[in-house]
């Protein structure tokens, strides 16, 4: 029985790790700027943030002027978020 208990604890913790080594942590690189400090803080108070190569560069700034008045971001903060958005696609 213990032999068991051991075999699959031991397939878990395995299996958390392999999906752990696929995740970026989205603070990481990020808070270096006060764009991706101002992404992490505004844009996950309401969603799982979205990986800037997620949209084209193109897109980036539709998206951050249509959600920018949603999350009380002033025209500043919606340029710097926009900016590290790009940078970083």
């Amino acid at each position: 029985m213990s032999r068991n208990y051991l075999s699959v604890l031991i397939f878990l913790l395995l299996l958390v790790a392999i999906l752990a080594c696929g995740q970026k942590n989205i603070t990481t690189e990020e808070v270096r700027s006060d764009g991706g400090r101002l992404f992490v803080m505004s844009c996950q108070s309401c969603h799982a943030l979205p990986k800037p190569y997620s949209q084209t560069d193109e897109k980036w700034p539709v998206i951050v002027k249509r959600y920018g008045p949603r999350a009380k971001l002033s025209e500043q903060e919606i340029i710097s978020i926009t900016e590290y958005l790009i940078a970083n696609n």
